[in-house]
């Protein structure tokens, strides 16, 4: 059965949607690791440490079902 073209579109518009979400959650993913670099990191500046630690407890409240 050949999809008509608002399947088709449908179907692309959802891959798309899918592939910019798992995109938006790596990015996620990954400032949070180079947070906890930094805040694991014994030669930074403490400031930039207490900085990480903050924006790593915000960013774990906002985006908790995926960190």
């Amino acid at each position: 059965a050949e999809m008509n073209k608002s399947q088709e579109t449908r179907r692309k518009n959802e891959q798309a949607r899918r592939e910019r979400h798992e995109r938006e959650q790596a990015e996620i993913k990954a400032q949070a690791a180079a947070l906890r670099q930094i805040r694991d990191n014994p030669d930074a500046m403490p400031g930039d440490r207490l900085e990480a630690v903050k924006l790593l407890m915000e960013m774990q409240e906002r985006y908790f079902y995926i960190l």
